[in-house]
């Protein structure tokens, strides 16, 4: 399964979201930024939904 999408970022940019992977194997989670990609491995086998991941990656940047 693969799904992507994009929003604006509160400073008007634009991320890139993207779920890769199957219950059988996990599921990779990645955001990418102007440049700046950050990637999250989740060990769990359950698939987050979107908004999950993009609060993942909200409260990673913040450093939460």
């Amino acid at each position: 399964m693969i799904d992507s999408w994009t929003n604006k970022s509160a400073n008007g940019k634009t991320v890139t979201f993207r779920i890769e992977g199957d219950r059988k194997s996990g599921f990779v989670y990645s955001a990418g930024m102007a440049g700046r990609n950050i990637k999250e491995i989740a060990g769990s086998l359950k698939v987050l939904t979107r908004e999950d991941v993009e609060i993942m990656f909200a409260n990673y940047v913040a450093g939460k």
